[in-house]
């Protein structure tokens, strides 16, 4: 059996931002959209076989859940 793949998706979004920029592009990282990125960003990797998958790390909410406020709350 072949060894599972992953990669984090946010550091998928990252690296397509510097490719961009690199290509004269000026990606820009629009609010509420978030979403829509790591969506996109998992699904690439899936279709290319790798599982996306963060650290356990990056994973754990160290702010307090103040980005989670933010968005439902609008506080």
């Amino acid at each position: 059996m072949p060894e599972q793949q992953v990669y984090d998706p946010y550091r998928l979004i990252d690296d397509v931002e510097g490719l961009l920029i690199q290509r004269g592009h000026r990606p820009e990282r629009l609010d509420g959209r978030t979403g829509d990125r790591v969506a996109g960003a998992s699904r690439l990797l899936r279709g290319l076989g790798i599982d996306p998958l963060r650290a356990p790390g990056d994973a754990l909410d160290l702010d307090g859940q103040i980005a989670y406020h933010s968005r439902v709350h609008g506080d």
